[in-house]
């Protein structure tokens, strides 16, 4: 079974269905550049075409569940060793139907939470919530930070016939509805409306989008409006050309009330096998009355018809053009091993690389290593009032546990970090500490 970890390509299987669902309304997309970066990670986690930073797909299906990346950069700065560490992301699957990832930066030499997603599916392995939280340094725990519902339609895999998008409202410690989409379709299952909810700093907007389908079936103009007082107000159009049913342009039109005019272009250029191999971004010229091209992205591929590469030319207009490659390894199927970023540059007329970015799985081997003893964990002092410090040669995952068993602490530390047990009260507690495939264990005596 295959399962698709990288955001392009997630995003060249959506273009090729032909904007149907997990595609954000187009009356919405105006709206997402300001929304938070946790919004509009977790709707990428849901699998809308939101631009932002890219997640992994994470399944808990499959042979190998992805278990944890690392994110490297400087490798082109002078400094010891070839590159320094930067993101950390951990994967966790408590049930058959919940996935956790949690993401970490390192800063002062230890690695610091950033934030955590909770993705939960259905019986059908449909994601159905997904929730975000923050990391707040006050209290030194995660905090509700937005919430995605979603409604499958029926049986299928991809459809929705509503989504809920809640903000969390600190003042109140409630959740707040930030947007929602219900979707309209006909007995064929083809989209034909969706109507939207926004809330925009208390003034809340309505919208409709409206999908036409030309003689082919395809989906060749989506029309926008704006709801007032129970009136309609075109407001943008959207046209879609098609070659054999794949869309090869894409055309965004706003109006003034009385005539359209053009504002942003795609176009699509496909392999033999169906993929995206080229997409062009265009913005229209007001002055000139022509489009300017913005975006050059070239997708390349293996022989088992992968994403092997993504070069980018960002098209500036008053500065020189800037150039992105990523390479993609692959450890099996559609399992990546490493990913590479490089950017251009002209003094050295040559790629240079900026960054890797490792993917590590469980479940590599059919038989599991035969269990370990556990080794004693040196830890001193101890008793103690406050913190200790744990003789660790190497980055461990540390977790602390009363005389209950409840777990109490848990945390990833590098060698030389303190373990704080200020906020505990006295007691004896437990330690473990997992390096690899040794594991440690020790008592702690807290006055």
């Amino acid at each position: 079974m295959k399962n698709y970890f990288f955001l392009p390509v997630l995003f060249l299987l959506a273009v090729s269905q032909s904007f149907a669902q997990k595609t954000l309304a187009p009356s919405l997309k105006p709206y997402a550049d300001n929304w938070s970066y946790n919004v509009k990670r977790m709707l990428n986690h849901a699998g809308f075409d939101l631009k932002a930073a890219a997640v992994n797909k994470i399944s808990s299906r499959g042979d190998l569940q992805l278990d944890s990346t690392k994110t490297f950069y400087a490798y082109n700065l002078p400094a010891p060793g070839d590159s320094t560490p930067l993101f950390r992301t951990i994967y966790q699957y408590p049930t058959a139907i919940e996935a956790i990832e949690t993401n970490y930066q390192y800063e002062g030499n230890v690695w610091q939470p950033i934030n955590r997603t909770t993705i939960t599916r259905d019986a059908q392995q449909r994601i159905v919530l997904v929730t975000g939280e923050g990391y707040d340094w006050d209290t030194q725990s995660f905090v509700p930070d937005s919430r995605l519902e979603s409604y499958p339609r029926g049986n299928s895999q991809y459809l929705l016939d509503s989504f809920f998008v809640y903000a969390w409202n600190t003042d109140l410690e409630d959740w707040e509805l930030l947007l929602s989409t219900q979707n309209v379709f006909d007995d064929n299952d083809r989209l034909l409306e969706q109507y939207s909810i926004f809330d925009l700093s208390g003034t809340v907007l309505e919208f409709k989008d409206v999908y036409l389908y030309n003689d082919n079936g395809d989906n060749h103009i989506i029309e926008t409006y704006a709801l007032f007082d129970g009136f309609e107000f075109n407001t943008g159009r959207t046209e879609i050309q098609y070659f054999d049913h794949q869309p090869i342009e894409v055309t965004t039109f706003v109006t003034d009330g009385v005539e359209f005019f053009p504002q942003s272009r795609r176009n699509y250029a496909y392999t033999l096998f169906g993929a995206v191999r080229l997409e062009l971004g265009f913005e229209w010229n007001v002055e000139k009355e022509d489009w300017r091209m913005v975006q050059r992205t070239e997708y390349g591929y293996d022989n088992q018809q992968r994403v092997a590469s993504k070069e980018t030319t960002f098209i500036n207009q008053d500065a020189p053009n800037e150039r992105e490659l990523q390479t993609f390894g692959y450890l099996q199927d559609d399992y990546l091993l490493v990913e590479y970023s490089l950017f251009w540059d002209d003094n050295l007329f040559d790629w240079v690389l900026d960054g890797k970015k490792f993917y590590y799985y469980a479940g590599l081997v059919s038989v599991r290593p035969t269990p370990r003893p556990a080794l004693a964990l040196q830890i001193a002092p101890n008793p103690t009032t406050d913190a200790v410090r744990l003789n660790l040669q190497e980055e461990a995952t540390v977790q602390v546990f009363n005389t209950a068993g409840n777990l109490v602490q848990s945390r990833l530390m590098q060698p030389g970090q303190s373990l704080n047990l200020v906020e505990l009260p006295a007691g004896i507690y437990q330690v473990t500490a997992q390096q690899g495939a040794d594991f440690y264990s020790g008592k702690i005596v807290k006055q």
